[in-house]
């Protein structure tokens, strides 16, 4: 398999992820989480990073970055670096402390971050459903909910302004629907092994920054990352449901069901952006990620159906 592409430029934002070796522990205690959440403050002033949300678990960890003058791979290869020598240094040990190097993927920020943010601040529950995420003490959840102070290098506006003078109450129930609902793993949007957004986002990305190499693999790269047509995608569920595919954005009880089945096929078939969903079936990105996640998780019986129906004739058309 090829390695994945590391894309960096300005402006670009990553979900980052970087595992213990061997899946032991990368944090013993909480002195070593106080010193790892130290060399992210020392990262931020240095390399010009953004932290947008973290998570610290006991054998990975997940940062949303942003870098606004590129220059990633130099932070992190800081973070990861130095942490690890303190790491040994504290506790007599020599070798690698990390899996490889870390995971990082590219990240279209309209469609994403807010969607990110969440699965990252899930990540303890998911781990282990008894935990209340918002009094997991190490990650940036508490800060956005008002639960505890923000630190300085914690950037919160960007996914904060999503929601409007509601802000921390909006996004601890946006959260709490992620418990309520679940809420699928990113890594499933994953394009080329490098990038999650939309098809234009995507393309856009390889031509100005993925390099010699994308260019080599570009008509392999188009084949995977072109999915059904959304046109396609809304006039097969607007026949199946015996609507026109305008109707899905009114309101009412006969539309739930076929806006929220259309959702699903254009996240899963069409490969679109959570605002590009919205804008066809009339609803928010954030109600979007949740119509998905019922359809995916928890379908009523009526829409296991629909998709019995929909799904084999939506895997024919895939490019």
């Amino acid at each position: 398999m090829a390695r994945p592409l590391r894309i960096e430029y300005a402006g670009a934002h990553y979900h980052v992820t970087s595992r213990g070796n061997e899946r032991k522990a990368i944090f013993r205690d909480d002195i070593d989480r106080e010193k790892f959440l130290e060399l992210i403050e020392r990262a931020v002033e240095q390399f010009d990073i953004r932290v947008h949300a973290y998570v610290l678990m006991d054998n990975h960890y997940h940062l949303l970055l942003e870098t606004p003058r590129g220059g990633l791979s130099r932070a992190l290869r800081y973070l990861n670096g130095v942490y690890t020598q303190a790491f040994n240094r504290r506790h007599r040990r020599v070798g690698h402390l990390f899996q490889g190097r870390y995971k990082a993927i590219l990240v279209e920020k309209d469609a994403y971050l807010l969607e990110l943010s969440r699965y990252i601040h899930l990540n303890p529950w998911r781990v282990n459903r008894s935990v209340d995420p918002i009094k997991y003490r190490w990650s940036s959840l508490g800060s956005y909910v008002g639960a505890r102070a923000a630190p300085a290098w914690l950037t919160v506006r960007d996914v904060m302004s999503q929601f409007g003078i509601k802000g921390k109450r909006a996004y601890r129930e946006f959260v709490a629907d992620g418990v309520k609902e679940g809420i699928r793993t990113p890594w499933d949007d994953v394009r080329g092994q490098a990038v999650i957004g939309s098809e234009e986002f995507v393309e856009e990305v390889m031509n100005k920054h993925g390099g010699e190499r994308a260019k080599k693999t570009e008509v392999v790269r188009r084949k995977e990352l072109v999915g059904v047509k959304p046109e396609a995608l809304v006039a097969a569920v607007g026949t199946y449901y015996g609507i026109e595919p305008e109707e899905l954005k009114r309101r009412g009880w006969r539309y739930t069901e076929p806006r929220y089945v259309a959702s699903y096929l254009m996240r899963r078939y069409g490969f679109m952006g959570l605002r590009e969903i919205g804008e066809r079936v009339g609803l928010h990105f954030s109600a979007v990620g949740n119509a998905v996640q019922r359809v995916a998780n928890n379908p009523t019986r009526t829409m296991v159906q629909a998709l019995r129906q929909l799904e084999p004739k939506l895997k024919n058309q895939e490019a």
